[in-house]
């Protein structure tokens, strides 16, 4: 298979890199105090949370973390969806991880990237399954992020909810792609996958 490039992957990195730097410069509790996702937030009409939110972190190794997942799931899915379907995916995985938010968000506050990438999994995973390829890796990070979201501190909200939505994106644009036989996706380190 034909390896494109990630435009999407690297415009997403780049809001987050964005998203890092307006944290240093207008101070992290600032920024998400001003723009992270709570409860009830629409409701109060604060629109830009539902997104901006997504492109905050708390702390380097937040960001760091999310990104090297980003890096791992969303440069395979792009390049094995296209841009258009992969930037859908994203988006409708960020919408669904907000919302749950939203409305069952608790008494926190709640930003990072996470609830996106969550529903890169879930969308690796269907992908993998109408493909006839390899679950294995898809399944291995759902099950250990699975784990860590109910974590203290963690939002459990934002990953689930990014989770379904990837989940219900995926069911609709991840056919049964004739070009991806026989490539299999069992894991990014593996020297004799596809990759």
């Amino acid at each position: 298979m034909k390896k494109r490039v990630p435009i999407a992957t690297l415009i997403i990195l780049g809001l987050n890199i964005l998203g890092l730097i307006c944290e240093f410069t207008q101070g992290e509790e600032f920024m998400i105090r001003k723009y992270g996702m709570y409860e009830g937030a629409l409701q109060r009409g604060e629109y830009l949370r539902l997104v901006v939110s997504a492109f905050l972190h708390f702390g380097f190794y937040h960001f760091a973390s999310n990104m090297i997942c980003l890096g791992v799931y969303g440069f395979d899915l792009e390049n094995r969806l296209g841009s258009g379907r992969y930037a859908l995916i994203y988006a409708v995985s960020l919408l669904g991880g907000s919302l749950l938010i939203n409305y069952n968000g608790g008494n926190g506050i709640h930003a990072g990237a996470s609830g996106a990438i969550w529903g890169l999994m879930t969308a690796t995973l269907i992908y993998n399954l109408r493909n006839n390829l390899n679950p294995a890796y898809a399944l291995r990070g759902i099950v250990i992020n699975l784990l860590y979201s109910f974590s203290s501190g963690v939002s459990w909200q934002g990953h689930i909810g990014g989770g379904l939505g990837g989940l219900a994106a995926a069911l609709l644009l991840c056919g049964n792609n004739e070009e991806n036989r026989g490539n299999r996706i069992d894991d990014p380190y593996n020297k004799s996958s596809d990759r």
